[in-house]
């Protein structure tokens, strides 16, 4: 719920603060319903890698980057059999360019700038804030604040634009993450 509501989120303020009439209701929703899917690949890691206490070094960072493709490759499949629907594209984007930066120095192909789908660069966005936030099997949940120091010192990573929506709007993503989870288990619901 959080990355939905995150996403969703920066999406309608992108459009308030410049008139984008192709962000409709239809185009939000289908966002709703596809931000969930950006870590789908994630089922083809290994638990070792997923569930890992420490960092990961680099060969296992190296198979956890291909959840992006592994997911994309699982959806593209899924669509030959379902047929070419919107939501199903918009999806296969999220899925696949989530991890890719505004400098180029993302993955799984360097794409650069808007050369990235809005639809990756807001929930890259949106998945970044949510993994400071939440506690993982090599971290606890980092604040709202701390979380937002760590995003403003990773120089090139985030659409520029969308960013600054983003930090200019925190305390609405940080109601959105308190109201989604569950503080007693470190930040996870």
């Amino acid at each position: 719920e959080r990355i939905r509501n995150y996403s969703v989120l920066l999406m309608q303020l992108y459009k308030d603060e410049e008139d984008h009439p192709e962000i409709d209701s239809r185009l939000l929703r289908d966002l709703y319903d596809s931000s969930i899917l950006h870590d789908i690949g994630k089922v083809g890691i290994p638990d070792s890698i997923l569930l890992k206490k420490g960092f990961l070094n680099e060969e296992e960072f190296a198979i956890m980057k291909n959840h992006t493709i592994i997911g994309y490759e699982a959806l593209k499949n899924a669509a030959g059999d379902l047929g070419s629907d919107f939501f199903l594209n918009m999806a296969m984007d999220i899925i696949l360019y989530h991890h890719e930066r505004w400098d180029g120095a993302g993955y799984p192909y360097g794409l650069k700038g808007e050369e990235i789908p809005l639809t990756a660069r807001i929930v890259s966005i949106a998945d970044v804030y949510d993994a400071l936030t939440s506690k993982r099997p090599y971290k606890s949940a980092f604040s709202h604040e701390k979380a937002l120091d760590i995003m403003q010192h990773e120089e090139g990573k985030y659409d520029p634009e969308l960013f600054n929506l983003f930090v200019k709007n925190a305390e609405k993503f940080n109601k959105i993450k308190l109201k989604y989870s569950d503080e007693k288990n470190g930040g996870e619901s």
